[in-house]
């Protein structure tokens, strides 16, 4: 209550629903519309719960290590993760119809990086390589960059010359809910 006593242009919620159970994650989730809906005001949700994203995200930016590795609209994400890690996500959420002896972990589905070359000029950025190992091509210097591979899609790689002039355009934050 004395976070939104100032009125604030945007709240931010850092896994407001973790821990709930679903009727409590519910009622609070619809708090945080119905505020965002009379106060005008912007959300910017930190949650590890996809189902919360895929219901009230208009943007996803996927991290991993404190580093953006995947930025787009929600519908576009969901439709079709770009990064390996992104897609790691997706596929480590176990499935009633799917019959495994074992769930999918990240590092099951993240260390191919045959997915990753359908990007002209891009090298993946990989979250789990050790310190010091980068991919061949890489440069010298431990960067990696957010890379435009669509209009308002990006996705993180690592840093190479023929991306540095495409380098230079920030994601725009300039969603409504009524673009989507």
């Amino acid at each position: 209550a004395m976070a939104l006593a100032c009125r604030p242009k945007v709240l931010l919620a850092d896994e407001p629903t973790t821990a709930l159970d679903v009727t409590i994650q519910a009622q609070i989730l619809e708090l945080l519309r119905e505020l965002q809906r009379t106060r005008d005001m912007g959300i910017m949700l930190i949650t590890h719960n996809l189902g919360v994203v895929a219901e009230n995200a208009d943007v996803v930016c996927v991290m991993y290590a404190g580093r953006v590795v995947e930025y787009a609209n929600v519908f576009e994400l969901f439709d079709e993760p770009l990064h390996p890690y992104t897609r790691g996500l997706f596929r480590s959420i176990p499935m009633l119809r799917d019959t495994r002896e074992r769930l999918v972990t990240i590092k099951d589905v993240t260390h191919d990086p045959a997915e990753f070359r359908k990007i002209p000029g891009v090298i993946p950025w990989w979250p789990d390589m050790p310190a010091g190992v980068r991919p061949e091509g890489a440069p010298g210097r431990d960067e990696h960059v957010l890379v435009e591979v669509r209009p308002n899609r990006w996705v993180g790689c690592w840093r190479t010359p023929e991306l540095e002039a495409r380098s230079h355009r920030r994601p725009s934050l300039d969603y409504r809910r009524g673009d989507r």
